[in-house]
């Protein structure tokens, strides 16, 4: 291998790293007019380094007839092209690279390429020659990161705790809860003290943390049984890859990974008693482009064998049989897609879902969004714990360690929660492989928490909920004037930490708390519904059921009077009178235009407005988004994906002092489930309920009140990104929509 002093570090980087959300791709090789060969010189295929250790290497590419060649790199592309994982240097007159492991692909707007530590597993790149006569040729350069030896750290012990890291901090802050994970990892032993085989059982939205990867493999070598189960947009990452290669994918064996094609117990109608059961996924073969592979998984439930098979894609086209099918489609939109089978005995079922191409667009929900974490034991000999639960509002990934607020809460030794969260698990994996379709899952529990541990009491729901509403049911069990026990009369202080906040219903509960019955209410958000007018000039719908034209932020804008004049006719007066608002009137409801106090609000996310101290107060009209939205014209909705590169809360939380759920107390409401329609009626979700919470409702004030001051001096200390544009989108001729806001299903959950 040559040395680095040969290497020209001068020379320009052929086609930057882009976005990684973003799938920006470079430009297509043009036409070849000779076959171009290229091959991997050195150091060897793969090329093979250690965590944070650079390697250097050589391609070499020749033309039939000698030509000179001149090297660069493809642009990067999230699925393809990469590298996702380092910075790779490229001497274009020679061939001659240089990898560096363990960097984020750089920010789309700023460029910047942040650190990822402890980074292993797999990586590429691809590199192009092209010669003087124009013909061109393409090489994929794998990589190899091969990870740190994993050990248990001997005095590592488990305990019942609730965690935050701290995006705003330094690595160690950051990542305090994923490598506290890893920890767990780590100390699960083979075997449980009874003899019973050890396991750990793992559902999030996300995997992109190598070491997690890492060590959840680790323990599959020595005899854990691991079981992973993901959103289905996971598979496109190499983490996720990798564990899958790692642990095979039958989720009948004692380590597997699977996922959720839009979520696993999103409502669907289940198949009539003796008929066959349809069900299917479907997966795009890339994130930028338009193909998407069919696979049948359908089950012969009837006891009569499936006969036939007919699928309709969506776009006017079908096919017959059971595939798989690949479908390339025309063009990038939003199709609904069915897949009905027929028994021997002509009994039918159909099963249906939509597909968004492409599928960096996704995932759009519903989607598997919960994030739990069990562990059988954690530790040994007199450190061996059982029953290590952990549920989380954050997902094991570098974006959610470095840019968003999370918390995790753990339970040692609390055998009811850990048993009502593997039924959970177990329930996934059964709907993933079709064998549990329902129209509405919904299911509460409870824990008796354990004393000798420090386990509190929980009470445990598991949403889609399709009928019932849980999120406003403990909004209205808020009562704002209470007594102490010296008979004080006292407001109750409710604070809301929410990633998205776009049910409107739920806005209007916090605003009635707030404005009419008294409470003292604040709200720390990411995202935000506000109203969007459609293509004829129309407000349009939340879809979930509640009155046009106005989004959960109008709610909390929303003045507690309003006033209405009656103009002067027929020589009489005008008259002007102030109306207490209700909320309840057609004119009254959600009417106001913009946050201006009337719930003190802090935006950590999408619309951050400069001027107010918290960030709050206003929401500013311009949005700092590097991609157009993009406008579904059946459906009449926006979508886009939008976080600015400021630290944004990731939080599910709510925190009450005073009358809650019947009695004065401390309370905590957690989980996974965001405040947005598909978080209660589509998709996988876990919300937990912590009464008489005393100590833990101090933890997560504490932390409400540290972000707010983050957000405050971020918000005071920068500036607009310059790449910040205001979309005015011709729809048609006369007609232009000015994006100051989007729908419910827009910004439910772009980013888990």
């Amino acid at each position: 291998m040559r040395r680095r002093s040969r290497i020209s570090l001068a020379a320009a980087v052929v086609g930057s790293l882009l976005a990684s959300t973003l799938g920006l791709v470079g430009a297509a090789p043009a036409a070849a007019n000779a076959t171009i060969t290229c091959t991997i010189v050195a150091p060897g295929n793969p090329v093979v380094t250690s965590v944070n250790v650079p390697v250097q290497g050589v391609v070499q590419c020749s033309h039939p007839a000698g030509l000179p060649v001149t090297y660069g790199v493809v642009a990067y592309k999230l699925d393809e092209n990469g590298p996702f994982n380092g910075k790779v240097q490229l001497n274009p007159g020679t061939g001659e690279f240089s990898y560096q492991p363990g960097f984020y692909p750089p920010d789309p707007v700023t460029g910047k390429q942040d650190k990822l530590p402890e980074f292993s597993g797999p990586d590429s790149f691809k590199v192009i020659a092209t010669a003087t006569d124009g013909s061109q040729g393409l090489l994929e350069v794998p990589i190899l990161i091969q990870s740190n030896p994993r050990s248990c750290d001997p005095a590592f012990v488990a305990e019942t705790r609730t965690m935050f890291n701290d995006p705003s901090g330094d690595d160690t802050k950051q990542y305090q809860m994923l490598r506290h994970l890893m920890r767990m990892i780590d100390c699960t032993p083979p075997v449980n003290p009874d003899g019973t085989q050890a396991s750990i059982r793992f559902s999030f939205y996300s995997l992109t943390y190598a070491p997690i990867q890492a060590a959840l493999t680790a323990a599959v070598q020595r005899g854990v049984s691991v079981q992973a189960l993901t959103n289905s947009h996971s598979d496109k990452y190499p983490s996720w890859r990798e564990l899958t290669r790692n642990l095979g994918t039958d989720t009948r064996a004692v380590n597997f990974t699977t996922t959720c094609w839009q979520g696993c117990l999103t409502p669907r109608r289940p198949p009539a008693p003796g008929e066959p059961t349809a069900w299917y996924a479907a997966d795009s073969t890339n994130l930028t482009g338009r193909t998407v592979v069919f696979t049948d998984r359908s089950l012969p439930t009837g006891g009569s064998p499936i006969t036939t098979w007919r699928w309709d894609f969506g776009d006017g086209t079908f096919a017959d049989g059971p595939g798989p099918h690949t479908k390339t489609y025309a063009a990038d939109e939003t199709y609904r897609t069915s897949l009905t089978v027929t028994d021997a005995a002509g009994r039918s079922h159909t099963t249906t879902g939509s597909k968004t191409i492409p599928d960096n667009m996704e995932p759009m929900y519903p989607s598997l969004h919960s994030k739990i974490y069990l562990f059988s034991t954690v530790g040994t000999g007199a450190n061996a714990r059982r029953w290590v639960s952990a549920y989380s509002s954050g997902n094991p990934t570098y974006q959610q360690a470095r840019k968003g607020f999370n918390n995790m809460n753990i339970a040692v030794g609390d055998q009811a929660m850990y048993d009502i969260l593997n039924g959970y698990f177990t329930d996934m994996v059964r709907a993933s492989r079709g064998e549990l379709i329902t129209t509405n899952y919904f299911r509460t529990a409870s824990t008796p928490g354990n004393p000798s541990t420090g386990a509190r009491a929980t009470i445990v729901h598991f949403p889609p909920q399709t009928s019932g509403d849980i999120n406003r049911d403990i909004l209205k069990s808020i009562k704002c004037r209470y007594r102490d026990r010296k008979g004080t009369l006292r407001r109750t202080d409710v604070k809301v930490s929410m990633f998205v906040l776009t049910r409107k219903g739920v806005a209007g509960d916090l605003w009635r708390l707030a404005m009419q019955q008294g409470c003292n209410v604040e709200v720390v958000y990411t995202q935000m519904s506000q109203r969007v007018r459609g293509a004829d000039g129309r407000w349009l719908s939340n879809e979930d059921g509640e009155e046009v034209g106005y989004g959960s932020a109008d709610c909390l804008a929303t003045p507690p009077t309003r006033v209405i004049v009656t103009p002067a006719s027929k020589g009489r007066p005008a008259k002007r009178k102030v109306v207490r608002n209700t909320l309840n009137g057609p004119d009254g409801l959600c009417s106001g235009s913009s946050l201006r106090g009337a719930v003190p609000v802090t935006s950590t996310g999408t619309w951050l407005d400069r001027r107010s101290p918290y960030g709050g107060g206003r929401l500013t009209v311009r949005m700092s988004c590097p991609v157009a939205p993009k406008y579904d014209p059946v459906k009449k909705t926006w979508a886009v994906l939008c976080i600015r590169n400021d630290l944004f809360t990731h939080h599910k939380a709510m925190m009450v002092n005073g009358h809650v759920r019947g009695r004065v107390q401390k309370y905590v409401m957690s989980g996974s489930a965001n405040w947005s329609s598909p978080g209660l009626r589509a998709s996988d979700e876990i919300i937990t309920e912590i009464q008489d919470a005393g100590t833990l409702y101090d933890q997560y004030v504490k932390n409400f009140t540290f972000m707010k001051k983050v957000v405050a001096r971020n918000s005071l200390k920068k500036k607009r990104s310059r790449s910040a544009q205001t979309y005015m989108l011709q729809l048609n001729s006369g007609q232009v929509l000015d994006v100051r806001g989007m729908t419910d299903e827009q910004l439910a959950g772009t980013l888990g």
